[in-house]
């Protein structure tokens, strides 16, 4: 068969339209791991809280006030000033949708005076709490979004199988939009912890490595499911995490209507 220049050309921009209609092989590398993380990542936030103490409050500081303030100025050094002492922590959270309602832990802003989300290109935004859950270490909380998001998707709890891969996104020791990645080791676990003024319960376990500031971060499965929020890892122990399980907040809102 004789190829005129009309046929190689026609050939040509159908190949062209083969392999920009997403039907090329992409690299290996690419993994559902990345697309995930690509797609999902910034609907992770990390939270930011201060609580101010006012210790001139306090009727022990007017006898022992100067004392006190050399004292709490050589050990807290920039968290404290002339009586007021500021507690600062961290914690991540999971937009919801474009509302701007974040779910994240209850320990995580509890006690907080005041709560700032930081997005994942950095924008600050002050926040304030709607919805309180003790029972569940649950709280939502509410800022004014700059922008649109990707609306997060609930995974079906009677679907999440043991031996599944999950993707913990958040920010240990404040590094934001910390990665890692493990398995579903169990379901309706139970753990004492230190944060908790209870028993958590009905807790799905999970060996992604879970840290301090990883608290209200995501907990995704490879359909970009939210599958748990990250409550809190096993001290001493090799890779023993927990998270509350999506349902939980589902149930959240439910009581909250």
């Amino acid at each position: 068969m004789k190829i005129t220049n009309a046929l190689l050309a026609t050939l040509l921009l159908m190949a062209f339209m083969f392999l920009n209609g997403g039907c090329v092989v992409t690299s290996s590398r690419e993994t559902p791991i990345v697309r995930v993380v690509r797609e999902y990542a910034p609907t992770v936030v990390n939270i930011r809280t201060e609580r101010v103490v006012d210790l001139k409050e306090h009727p022990e500081w007017g006898q022992y006030g100067e004392a006190l303030d050399m004292f709490f100025k050589r050990y807290f050094g920039e968290s404290y000033s002339e009586g007021v002492l500021k507690y600062r922590s961290i914690g991540s959270g999971v937009i919801l949708d474009n509302n701007g309602l974040i779910v994240t832990n209850l320990h995580v802003i509890q006690k907080a005076t005041s709560i700032y989300v930081v997005l994942n290109d950095g924008t600050i935004l002050e926040a304030g709490v709607l919805i309180r859950s003790q029972a569940d270490d649950l709280a939502v909380i509410k800022a004014d979004l700059p922008y649109r998001v990707k609306k997060v998707k609930f995974a079906n709890m009677r679907n999440v199988m043991i031996g599944e891969t999950v993707i913990a996104i958040g920010n240990p020791l404040g590094l934001e939009n910390s990665v890692t990645v493990g398995v579903v080791s169990g379901k309706d676990r139970a753990f004492s912890n230190t944060q908790c003024e209870y028993v958590c319960s009905g807790l799905l376990q999970t060996d992604a490595s879970i840290n301090p500031g990883n608290s209200g971060g995501a907990l995704l499965n490879l359909d970009g499911e939210l599958v748990g929020v990250n409550l809190a890892v096993v001290q001493d122990a090799q890779n023993i995490g927990f998270a509350i399980p999506v349902d939980r907040i589902v149930r959240l809102f439910e009581d909250f209507e």
